[in-house]
């Protein structure tokens, strides 16, 4: 396995869909508002995942741990 292998191993990505099931769904111009972050950053959320740090830190902001959002934390 290489450097790169080993990187892609473990760059894994959270899926956003999570995040809307626990939050009913808001409007991204809502929960952009509620994380702090652009709509445009809900976007990028939406269709390439989120890493681990910014799971973590939606999960918090939001009231929840991040193993509540995405069982398999």
């Amino acid at each position: 396995m290489t450097a790169t292998d080993t990187a892609a191993a473990t760059d894994v990505r959270w899926p956003l869909a999570a995040v809307l099931d626990a939050c009913a769904h808001p409007p991204a111009t809502l929960l952009a508002d509620q994380l702090g972050v652009s709509v445009r950053t809900i976007w990028r959320w939406h269709h390439t995942g989120l890493s681990d740090t910014q799971a973590d830190r939606v999960a918090v902001t939001l009231g929840y741990h991040p193993a509540n959002i995405w069982p398999h934390w």
